[in-house]
């Protein structure tokens, strides 16, 4: 069963599709999460895998970056056993 939940999280973190994992479209993300940038809401959530929680990216929150991945919607994260955040409500 531990070693499920940690196949799950390694796939979460990298994301749903092949074509999030480009470094440059990740290093912009990790970018908009660090700036708390709200004009990047609604283009992605991240996930964290420590908490199994996503957030929008103007979310107060901090994570550690070695911690978190990206979803292009919050219903891909929900899927993949990640809750709302409560503090930004990214799935409502």
């Amino acid at each position: 069963m531990i070693a499920t939940r940690r196949a799950r999280e390694a796939t979460a973190v990298q994301g749903s599709s092949a074509d999030e994992a480009e470094p440059d479209r990740d290093a912009a993300r990790r970018a908009a999460v660090a700036t708390r940038d709200r004009s990047a809401d609604g283009a992605f959530v991240y996930a964290v895998r420590s908490t199994r929680v996503f957030c929008r990216p103007s979310c107060p929150s901090r994570p550690r970056v070695d911690r978190i991945g990206f979803f292009a919607t919050p219903a891909e994260a929900a899927a993949a056993g990640f809750r709302a955040c409560r503090r930004c409500r990214p799935a409502g």
